[in-house]
């Protein structure tokens, strides 16, 4: 009898701890400060179902399974809108309270996939412009107090940001039947820009928590006009696009970097330049046409060289430590697509399919995993350039 009783809880217990690993939940709690909102991200192990509850000066947030955090109570000390995060459970619930510091309204929430988020958009309330005290949690009596933390107003002694980026306008090249640059093996640039494009995006919006646009999403044209004209009317503020390079010269390799100049830097960045403003057959003498000078300085895209040149300078390190290439350089040439945005902005030449090696690295997804993280890592250092300058 006493065997039967000890092996009954031996098994109940195995199955508590079976439960445990197969059901838990491990939530990863982020905030990002931007000019006109503050993005709080939920991000989840695996995906959750959840409710919200919209109170006073706080949200409750009820997810359908226990969650596991780090902290019960987690402060969001940096933050200009939230205090703090409380973490609850009950009835193999949790409950996720959101504090303010201020009188607050949700712009807009929504869900992000692989990995799984909860994301919430959220504003100062224009009902009140006075500032509350962190309101304690219903069962505040039964908190615990952290001796080393105070419940404060939002500080308003601190100097607005002058800069802050919110949108990033990613490119690929080329599209439907605009096929770019075509390797021996038939490997077409327009499917590694679209490709490296989209992981760009989702890392910079995983990461970052920036907004971040594309000009296509699929494989379809998009005239080089339009593509520039999107990123403006979307009110962006970094515009990056991607390509794949090719030469005549097999041996020619590594990644190049170029910002938009009326002269171009050589003859080859000439020559690309040319070939790139020729898609869909758009004919674009870019020594011989005048309207070419009113495009690049009535357009103000002067206004954006230097820093168009620092992203470039970014993307383009971070891309030779990736490849371990000899420095090609950042270059400046006339790229119609760069013309007319009215914001930082740069296009990459990724490698070059016209060389064996590097058109079997474009092959391989883990190596344009690689290529979007550093395009990242470039960008992620210009908009810490960009925002304390």
């Amino acid at each position: 009898m006493l065997l039967f009783m000890r092996n009954r809880l031996i098994f109940l217990i195995l199955c508590i701890l079976l439960s445990y690993c197969l059901f838990s939940l491990s939530i990863n709690i982020r905030s990002f400060d931007h000019q006109d909102f503050t993005r709080l991200v939920f991000e989840g192990d695996n995906s959750f179902g959840f409710k919200i509850n919209n109170f006073n000066n706080s949200i409750d947030i009820e997810i359908n399974k226990i969650a596991n955090l780090k902290n019960r109570i987690t402060r969001i000390a940096d933050s200009k809108l939230v205090d703090r995060v409380v973490h609850s459970t009950k009835d193999n619930k949790s409950t996720l309270t959101l504090y303010f510091k201020s009188k607050f309204k949700i712009k807009r929430n929504f869900v992000l996939e692989k990995p799984f988020r909860v994301v919430f958009d959220i504003v100062k309330s224009e009902e009140s412009d006075r500032d509350l005290e962190p309101s304690e949690n219903k069962s505040s009596k039964q908190e615990p107090k952290e001796s080393n933390i105070k419940d404060e107003p939002l500080k308003n002694n601190k100097p607005p940001k002058k800069k802050v980026i919110e949108t990033i306008c990613i490119d690929p090249g080329h599209g439907g039947s605009d096929l770019g640059a075509v390797g021996r093996s038939k490997l077409m640039e327009k499917d590694i820009a679209l490709k490296v494009s989209r992981k760009v995006k989702k890392i910079i919006e995983s990461k970052l928590g920036l907004r971040v646009i594309t000009t296509r999403d699929k494989d379809v044209e998009v005239s080089l006009d339009s593509r520039a004209a999107m990123a403006n009317n979307q009110k962006a503020q970094i515009f990056v696009s991607i390509h794949v390079n090719s030469s005549f010269r097999r041996s020619a390799r590594g990644p190049e970097t170029y910002y938009v100049s009326l002269k171009a830097t050589d003859q080859e960045a000439f020559e690309l330049a040319e070939k790139e403003n020729s898609s869909f057959g758009e004919a674009f003498k870019t020594a011989e046409n005048d309207d070419l000078k009113m495009i690049l300085w009535n357009m103000a895209q002067t206004e954006y060289i230097k820093e168009s040149s620092k992203l470039a300078s970014f993307i383009q390190s971070e891309l030779n430590i990736l490849m371990h290439t000899k420095n090609r350089g950042v270059k400046q040439a006339p790229f119609r697509v760069l013309m007319r945005a009215g914001m930082p902005a740069v296009l990459i030449e990724i490698a070059f399919i016209s060389n064996f090696y590097e058109e079997k690295s474009l092959m391989d997804d883990s190596f344009l995993d690689r290529v979007a993280n550093a395009i990242y890592t470039g960008i992620s250092k210009f908009i810490y350039f960009y925002n304390n300058t």
